[in-house]
């Protein structure tokens, strides 16, 4: 059954394409990249995210072996609850009643584990003198072992240098082989945090204090499984292509009910959460290609959202009434003498296949008396 969200979704979608011509391609510039030098340095770490991913495994185990130390304490988490469980831990170790929690509304990390309500059910206030501090991590680099955080301020600083305890949250997608491109992930940032000059941390380990890592799957595996669809983990959700989309532009956030949105959610949510919640996510993308124009690490955006749906339609991942509705489309898209048939017959099926779901509340399109087959011939 086709819900709320979908035609929503769908009726945007149209909307998009009505109004795609109305967007300047000076806009799309302007949101993109302008200088050459930045083109190259975002060219170079596309090749080395990709191949940090495509080695994920070999370079995980790298980073933990360069990060742990007497100090340092890494733990490796399948979803949200394995990080809870530890956390509470942590914090019933410390006797903790108050954390410091910089830039809790700006870090997807936290929004996604729902770490202030977590906080709020354990009654912890958020304090800046308290002696737990949370961390959102940017990228970790496995060949020093060190995180990078950016847009911290510089109390933030001075204080993962003296707090008693510091816990870090950081995907396994998070991930870089090397820090000689710690310049080149901080520009493509910056965009996200809305400045070009921000502060950032280059941490590793301090003396002062003990270091906890907990580096979270959350469903991240399930896009490793398929090769293609691996490059979608090296997206820095850096906000470019949620910009110049003409369908979030329309729509926006709220539609998609989870911290992920835009034309990389489109791709991704239906394997972050399930294909029944939000495999129709996918279907709003008008393949415009906007995306793939600003995009710093030149993802294919497109053919990725094209791949997703090859899965959809695949016999094991689609409902009964759709393998019948696709099994009935194909019969006559593939016959050019049905596609030629009179336009009784075709409104017909629409009203039999499509008027009980798809377009229960649409007006159906009219039927042109020739195919476009039959007036080009004339």
């Amino acid at each position: 059954m086709v819900n709320d969200y979908y035609k929503s979704f769908l009726d945007c979608s149209l909307s998009a394409i009505k109004n795609h011509s109305e967007i300047s391609s000076a806009e799309y510039v302007s949101s993109g990249m302008e200088r050459s030098s930045d083109v190259r340095c975002f060219s170079q770490l596309s090749s080395v995210l990709c191949r940090s991913i495509e080695h994920l495994d070999e370079e995980l185990l790298r980073f933990e072996k360069n990060f742990s130390s007497s100090k340092n304490t890494l733990f490796w988490a399948s979803d949200y609850n394995d990080v809870f469980a530890s956390v509470r831990k942590i914090i019933k170790k410390n006797r903790s009643r108050s954390v410091r929690l910089p830039n809790i509304n700006n870090s997807t990390i936290f929004r996604e584990l729902g770490i202030k309500y977590f906080l709020q059910d354990e009654k912890i206030e958020l304090s800046d003198d308290a002696d737990l501090q949370f961390f959102a991590v940017d990228m970790m680099f496995s060949d020093t072992g060190s995180l990078l955080l950016v847009n911290q301020s510089n109390n933030s600083f001075s204080k993962i240098s003296n707090n008693v305890t510091n816990i870090f949250f950081a995907t396994i997608d998070q991930i870089c082989c090397s820090s000689e491109y710690v310049e080149s992930i901080k520009k493509v940032l910056s965009y996200r945090n809305g400045a070009e000059h921000q502060d950032m941390i280059l941490f590793r380990t301090s003396p002062n204090c003990h270091n906890y890592l907990f580096i979270i799957d959350n469903q991240r595996s399930s896009l490793l499984k398929d090769p293609f669809l691996r490059r979608s983990l090296t997206c820095l959700h850096c906000g470019r292509c949620n910009d110049v989309c003409p369908v979030h532009r329309i729509i926006g956030d709220e539609p998609y009910n989870n911290v992920f949105t835009g034309p990389m959610a489109n791709i991704t949510l239906p394997f972050l959460e399930s294909f029944e919640s939000y495999k129709h996510v996918t279907y709003v993308c008008t393949l415009c290609g906007q995306c793939e124009l600003v995009c710093p690490l030149a993802l294919p955006l497109r053919d990725l959202n094209i791949h997703v749906r090859s899965v959809f339609i695949s016999d094991d991942s689609m409902e009964k009434k759709d393998r019948q509705l696709l099994a009935v489309i194909r019969k006559y898209a593939s016959n050019r003498k049905k596609l030629n048939g009179t336009r009784f017959i075709k409104k017909h099926l629409l009203t039999k296949h499509l008027s009980s779901s798809l377009c229960k509340n649409r007006v159906l399109p009219s039927i042109a008396p020739d195919s476009f087959n039959k007036s080009f011939s004339s």
